[in-house]
């Protein structure tokens, strides 16, 4: 009976995927080679809502570019990008939890906040996505997704590096536009001024988001209330190997993705089209694209 349920479930998002192609050949104003797989998992995070996974999509281009030099205008291998790798690491983890949800950890492995680039940051984490998304096997596609984020050697001073624009950016298109499902945030390692932190980037929070969140001391055990500490690296008393090797396979995909990630075509929105399918289009779908505010 599980296969069986398994098997429609999988005739029904491919079936989904095939009307979402469809569709996206009405909108001439987006990218038309998204792969099946990234539009599986725009359906995947809206539950198979096909109407939900059109309007995520819209969201999710039209606010890339809105804000292109963090989106578009981009190099993995570029010395800003290559400098924050040096600075920090941003690794999915191998494997799922055991309510099939994917672990994300960030930490900062050089303390000299002179070193540290928000922005850059920024860029890096939104790669990593992609570059995940474009690769992932799609039998695997977790139900949710559980950021870790380390603060050890976080200072006050790294606070003073925030770029604003660039933390709003982010804030919004990770809670309205991110094809994920955040399950829980999980920020270990508190220093003492974490409320200075949460300050400025609480008004960035969505109240439903913010009950996601939870705050650790250091050295504490509670974190593994909510994930199995085996899914760590080995630094954190976990099975998931080397930091350092895991970071190692990722800076290697990014290298291979790199012309993908760099394509203007796999993200720019045609505004010539655009502007031409508003004179004869009136369809729900993009009357709802016309209306669309981004912020």
């Amino acid at each position: 009976m599980v296969q069986l349920n398994e098997k429609n479930e999988d005739q029904l998002m491919d079936k989904r995927i095939s009307e979402l192609q469809e569709w996206l050949k009405t909108q001439p104003q987006l990218p038309q080679n998204i792969s099946r797989l990234l539009l599986r998992r725009f359906l995947h995070t809206t539950r198979n809502d096909l109407s939900a996974a059109q309007r995520l999509m819209e969201l999710n281009y039209g606010l890339r570019n809105k804000h292109a030099h963090i989106f578009i205008d981009r190099d993995p291998l570029d010395d800003s990008s290559q400098q924050l790798l040096q600075v920090a690491d941003l690794v999915p983890l191998p494997g799922l939890t055991p309510e099939n949800n994917k672990l994300l950890f960030y930490r900062l492995i050089d303390f000299d906040a002179d070193k540290f680039n928000f922005t850059a940051a920024i860029k890096v984490f939104f790669m990593v996505a992609d570059c995940r998304f474009a690769t992932e096997d799609e039998e695997r596609l977790s139900d949710g997704e559980i950021p870790v984020f380390d603060m050890a050697g976080y200072t006050l001073r790294h606070l003073t590096k925030t770029a604003l624009g660039a933390l709003r950016v982010y804030m919004k298109f990770v809670q309205e536009a991110h094809p994920v499902r955040l399950k829980e945030i999980h920020v270990i390692n508190c220093p003492s001024f974490v409320d200075k932190v949460m300050a400025v980037v609480r008004p960035f929070i969505k109240g439903e988001v913010f009950k996601l969140i939870h705050f650790h001391l250091p050295d504490s055990e509670t974190p593994y209330r909510h994930f199995p500490r085996s899914m760590l690296p080995e630094e954190y008393g976990g099975e998931a190997g080397k930091m350092s090797d895991l970071k190692q396979q990722w800076m290697q995909l990014l290298k291979e993705q790199r012309d993908y990630l760099m394509d203007s075509e796999n993200w720019q929105i045609n505004k010539a089209k655009k502007n031409g399918q508003r004179k004869f289009s009136d369809s729900g779908v993009t009357q709802g694209l016309r209306s669309l505010e981004i912020d």
